[in-house]
């Protein structure tokens, strides 16, 4: 039988990013500069009754037994210029830390020294001295009161609902995130010039941040202990530290208020699995056979296995289970009705279930069980961020992590959240992948929903049933559910048809705007009654799991539906692709999941933003993301980028297959994913990422040679010019998604705010040039130093709705060897 692996370009060309866009002087900052003596003197008279209004406040706190802080650091709010956030512009040269990047140009920092150092750059503004053009970019400085624009800012939309009714005596269970905004440069290159010197000076620099951390973290300890006291362990990351906190609500208003390096302040989350029910099925024999030895071994972050399950036995390797849970070393699936973990684990090896298998079946994984919910399937004692991390470190070996646990609570919208962003910082430095399900809206709630006239699927869209932390994780697969079948019957009426998103199942956009979840599968079904009572059930709309029978019942059954068990079958793709590329990053598995994936009901053909938030990029078919056939080829690349770096790369189309008496229309997709270092204290994709990345294709009829001028402005340090004009009279592929929310098919969705943008356009085979080409290119986000960063490419075509064969064609004529 003839094979159609996925084919590695054969190609790149590499050279300096040609910048689209900017340039311009923004109007106001224009107007600030022509008018140095007025603007200099607007921002005097804002940091003088700013310094006079917390000097005043200061004076007060020994008299209201308020905790001890520094004087000379005083919180800020400012507007400057959004233009220059992402271009190096350093606020620490004005004596000034940001604490949190808000919308709009807007910061919340700390002066260290009391202003001094802006007051002088002011000064020099107005004087017009050499260097201090920057200030004409600080556009206000925010007068009110602390009291109303912290707690608008820092508070979660729920404790913000609550702040006026904070008593002063009662306690509250937070979780309180600090910045510590102090970037440590590039280290040294051995092979340059005084390495040793410079390398003794990173290394002391390294020394000093420590320093300084712990300095942060011991002043924010005391200052908790003078109302309440730490619960759990502090989580660093890049910019920031987190932690959970009991604290008093006089405590709560002062951290708030008045402390000058908190930047969120959050309710804990309650996070918890969904349970099931029972089920009572007759015996299914089935011949098992083990995982060659050197099949993947995918972790499920659950509420353990039932390990001596017969359809799961020879999968565990017991010396690998752990329990993080603290009141327990079992890792047994505690939890009544079937178990979670358990049917879990068994959508990970059986992702059809298993009555419909022929014997024998092997296992195509390992499992490795690491228990971390109790027998009443919740997260009890435990901060989740330092719970992953604890998880990563430990299990060095295990790439692919299931994670079918959220938090009840919509994810926030503003920073991303300790645990998702802990989870990307995993990701990007440990090589790991979690596959993460998007949370289920209670059975209850939808009830409700119906009886109160509110219809499928539009009540989907309300704020609240919004994906769950940490799905928004800039990096995690997210994964939400779809029916797996339509019913109707005198009683009872499946809600949605097949294919259609499930009534559980919440959805997207994540977090800025990303395109999450990134993907669906089939996670079960809820029917509503006909009689008017609206009850809703899933009994006999259940998908097939397998079931743990610790507390009764049979060892399979049609008893659960949920996300929880959406995301496990997606686990599954994941670890057949670790199969294939067992060396490659982390990126391509990202990229060929989302390649493979296809929106139901066609809607490929026409997206719009909707279907985008309820299904992401569709539902991946194994056979799409592990394979090709005649009719379709798949390219890859996995390679590594810095910002203003472009890596461009190319196909040759066959003449026989542009032939114009032929018309077939040929489907084209891109698929670019990427990660990079994160901080937490931003609150856009382009800022929250050290480096950013994007990509951009050849328009119909444009050389190769062409495009290369076009997307790069310098080309082994030859610069290059295009010609606009004629670019601009050229058709583009006609994409569905777009970099930009006003263009393409679904008005409102930007590809470019997510860290795997995929994209796709049906042309006439008649449209094709010689050859598509495209242009990975890297962008400035925070990181100073041009770190690289890892990514993949994947591009596909094929020929829809005709049996014409394309792929061994496109190979040859590429030169593309097929290795044995």
């Amino acid at each position: 039988m003839e094979k159609f692996p996925h084919l590695k370009f054969s190609e790149k060309i590499i050279g300096t990013a040609r910048n689209f866009g900017g340039g311009e002087t923004n109007d106001l900052t224009r107007k600030n500069k022509n008018n140095r003596k007025e603007h200099s003197g607007k921002l005097q008279r804002w940091v003088t009754n700013y310094q006079q209004d917390w000097s005043e406040s200061y004076e007060n706190r020994k008299k209201l037994d308020l905790a001890s802080i520094n004087l000379e650091i005083q919180p800020i709010f400012l507007q400057i210029n959004p233009d220059i956030i992402n271009t190096g512009f350093n606020l620490e040269s004005f004596g000034i830390e940001i604490i949190s990047e808000e919308e709009n140009g807007f910061i919340i920092g700390a002066s260290l020294d009391n202003f001094r150092t802006l007051k002088e750059k002011i000064n020099d503004f107005a004087e017009n001295t050499y260097g201090s053009a920057k200030i004409a970019d600080f556009w206000q400085i925010y007068e009110g009161n602390r009291d109303v624009w912290k707690p608008k800012y820092i508070l979660s939309e729920e404790l913000y609902a609550k702040w006026g009714n904070i008593d002063n005596k009662s306690n509250y269970k937070l979780e309180v995130s600090i910045a510590f905004d102090k970037p440590i440069g590039q280290a040294p290159n051995p092979e340059k010039r005084g390495y040793e010197k410079k390398l003794e000076a990173y290394e002391k620099s390294l020394i000093d941040r420590d320093v300084l951390m712990l300095q942060r973290q011991d002043h924010f300890e005391e200052f908790i202990n003078h109302y309440g006291n730490i619960t759990s362990t502090i989580v660093e990351l890049e910019d920031s530290f987190a932690c959970e906190v009991e604290i008093s609500g006089k405590g709560l208003k002062d951290l708030v208020i008045n402390y000058q390096f908190v930047f969120e302040v959050t309710e804990v989350d309650e996070i918890k699995g969904n349970k099931g029910n029972f089920s009572d099925l007759p015996n299914y024999d089935l011949e098992i056979i083990s995982p060659n030895e050197d099949s993947p071994e995918i972790g499920v972050i659950d509420s353990g296995v039932m390990e001596n399950h017969k359809y799961i036995e020879q999968s565990i390797i017991p010396k690998n289970s752990k329990s993080y849970v603290n009141s327990t070393s079992s890792t047994a699936d505690e939890v009544k009705g079937g178990g979670h973990g358990t049917k879990v684990a068994g959508a990970i090896l059986y992702p059809d279930g298993i009555t419909h298998l022929e014997e024998p079946y092997q296992l195509p994984f390992f499992i490795r069980n690491l228990r971390v919910l109790d027998k009443n399937n919740m997260l009890c004692n435990e901060f989740p961020a330092e719970l992953m991390k604890s998880i990563v470190e430990e299990n060095k070996d295990c790439k692919i992590f299931n994670l079918s646990i959220n938090s009840s609570s919509p994810h926030r919208l503003k920073h991303m959240s300790t645990w998702a962003a802990m989870l990307d910082t995993l990701t990007h430095e440990e090589g790991v992948l979690f596959i993460n399900s998007v949370g289920n809206i209670p059975e209850i709630e939808i009830k409700h929903q119906f009886t109160s006239g509110n219809t499928y699927p539009k009540y989907l869209e309300k704020n609240n049933y919004r994906i769950a932390n940490p799905a928004q994780s800039s990096f995690s697969l997210s994964v939400g559910s779809i029916n797996h079948l339509s019913l109707e019957n005198d009683n009872w009426a499946s809600i949605g048809d097949k294919d259609d998103i499930s009534s559980f199942s919440r959805i997207g956009t994540g977090i800025w705007g990303k395109i999450k979840p990134e993907i669906v599968e089939y996670g079960g079904t809820h029917k509503v009654s006909k009689d008017g009572n609206f009850m809703i059930s899933s009994n006999g709309t259940s998908i097939e799991l397998i079931n743990s029978t610790l507390h009764g019942g049979s060892a399979f059954g049609s008893d659960s539906v949920g996300t929880s068990f959406a995301a496990p079958k997606v686990s599954h793709i994941v670890g057949q692709l670790k199969k294939l590329y067992p060396t490659e990053n982390v990126n391509l598995l990202r990229a060929l999941v989302i390649q493979g994936a296809r929106l139901p009901h066609d809607l490929y053909k026409s997206p719009t933003e909707q279907a985008i938030r309820f299904y992401g990029y569709g539902i991946p078919s194994l056979k799409r993301v592990t394979k090709n056939t005649e009719h379709r080829i798949t390219f890859y690349s996995t390679n590594l980028i810095s910002a203003e770096e472009g890596q461009i790369y190319s196909l040759k189309i066959p003449e026989s297959i542009r032939n114009q008496g032929d018309e077939f229309d040929i489907l084209i997709e891109v698929t670019l994913a990427y990660t990079a270092k994160i901080r937490r204290t931003r609150q856009r994709t382009k800022s929250y990422l050290s480096t950013w990345l994007d990509w951009k294709t050849s328009k119909i009829n444009e050389s190769y040679e062409e495009f290369k001028e076009f997307a790069l402005k310098q080309i082994e340090e030859r610069n290059t010019e295009y010609d606009k004009d004629a670019r601009g009279s050229l058709s583009s592929f006609g994409w569905k998604i777009h970099n930009r929310s006003d263009y393409g098919d679904a008005k409102g969705i930007n590809r470019n705010n997510s860290t795997v943008q995929k994209d796709w356009a049906i042309i006439k085979s008649y449209d094709l040039s010689e050859d598509i080409s495209f242009a990975v290119l890297g962008h400035k986000g925070w990181d100073k130093n041009k770190e690289e960063i890892p990514y993949a490419l994947t591009v596909s075509l094929e020929i829809l709705g005709a049996n014409i064969p394309i792929y061994n064609e496109i190979r040859i004529e590429n030169e593309i060897q097929i290795e044995v």
